[in-house]
This record gives structure tokens, sequence and C-alpha cells, in this order.
């Protein structure tokens, strides 16, 4: 046993989870597009989502250049 989760390299269950949950939220956002593109509950869902992702995008790149 490597004292890692499942076995696997440092990172690895990190990077699948955060995947699986920005397919989740694509596949919502995609489903609500589809069927009721106008409705208010499609615009916060999908804006909120984008907001979410901006956001994110900006720490990572913000903390990466702190770093360096």
């Amino acid at each position: 046993m490597t004292g890692e989760p499942l076995g696997l390299p440092r990172g690895s269950v990190r990077a699948v989870m955060s995947v699986a949950v920005v397919l989740v939220a694509a596949a919502i956002a995609a489903v609500l597009l589809t069927r009721e593109p106008s409705s208010d509950l499609t615009k916060m869902v999908v804006g909120g989502w984008a907001t979410a992702l901006g956001n994110v995008i900006g720490f990572y790149f913000g903390a990466r250049s702190t770093a360096e």
C-alpha cells in the first residue's frame, strides 16, 4: 500500500473528482439550455456556473503567478 487514496498517484483522485463536478454542472446547464433556454432558472444556473468557473480560473492563475 502506497498510502495514497486507491493506490493512485498523488492528485489523481482530486483530479477525477474535479472533472466529474465540471461534467455534471455542464450536463445540467446543457439540459436546461435545450429544454427552456429563456427561463429564469436556466439563466441563474448557467450564469452562476460561468461566474464560479471564472472565479476558479482567476484564483488558479492568480495564485500561480504569486508562487513563481
